[in-house]
């Protein structure tokens, strides 16, 4: 399976079938991805197996809630160049990561460490959290889920004690999913507002996954002692042991767009 930048309508390419196998295909890519054979017998096409993939990893990228900025980002859209074509500080304290993610994506094993991505603004964290989930999805063929912590997650669990909203009494539903999902990145871990509540259901949501040993991706422009205020340290320290932590010290790519 592959991802093809290249379209001629749209603001984004397709994934699609690797060219070995779109050349062995003999149903046009028609649904049910059969063809009729010498012997006028209906047969299964070479690429039936590998396009029914194609249509489960399109859903998944499709329910990942991954913003319009990062959909279908891979490794190769990581540069460690400004837009002047200097070379960013940042990428020093990346490329290892990005080294770690090849042998991570093309490993048959599941992986079971996450990273938690520290740094200020503009230096990439949320970019190289989005390719590492990405490349998981597309590689494994196995649900991602994105979740911006300063955004909709918070609002959509007070939903479900409003009876006016659709997801009125399903709060154990979203949270049960977000605990079980195999691959899931919290970004903008510590803006949250800090109530008693929303610390709650941070702490239950790590600690599932914790325990569960799934994979998380965190990124945070918090400051390992700023993050050591939340739940008294319970989050932090359930975070340094199921994630590689990733100092992402540097320069504010940003920037570099309006100077």
């Amino acid at each position: 399976m592959q991802y093809d930048p290249h379209v001629e309508v749209g603001r984004f390419g397709q994934l699609d079938v690797c060219e070995c196998i779109a050349t062995q295909c003999r149903c046009g890519a028609r649904p049910p991805f059969q063809y009729w054979d010498d012997d006028s017998q209906r047969c299964w096409c070479p690429c039936q197996s590998a396009r029914r993939r194609l249509a489960n990893v399109k859903e998944l990228f499709r329910q990942a809630d991954m913003p319009s900025r990062f959909r279908f980002k891979f490794r190769g859209d990581y540069s460690d160049l400004g837009p002047d074509g200097r070379s960013l500080q940042v990428a020093r304290c990346v490329r290892p990561v990005l080294n770690i993610m090849t042998a991570l994506v093309d490993d048959d094993r599941e992986p079971q460490r996450g990273y938690l991505l520290l740094g200020p603004p503009g230096t990439g964290k949320t970019l190289l959290a989005c390719i590492l989930l990405n490349e998981l999805m597309l590689r494994r063929a196995r649900p991602g889920r994105f979740v911006n912590l300063s955004r909709k997650f918070f609002q959509q669990l007070r939903d479900t004690y409003s009876q006016d909203s659709e997801h009125y009494g399903k709060t154990f539903q979203i949270l049960e999913h977000m605990c079980n999902i195999p691959y899931l990145i919290l970004d903008d871990f510590g803006v949250q507002r800090g109530t008693e509540w929303e610390t709650e259901m941070l702490y239950d949501l790590v600690d599932a996954r914790y325990g569960d040993e799934n994979f998380t991706i965190v990124t945070s422009n918090q400051s390992r002692a700023e993050l050591e205020q939340v739940a008294g340290g319970r989050v932090l320290s359930r975070l340094v042991e199921m994630c590689y932590v990733v100092d992402m010290q540097g320069q504010d790519y940003r920037q570099f767009l309006i100077s």
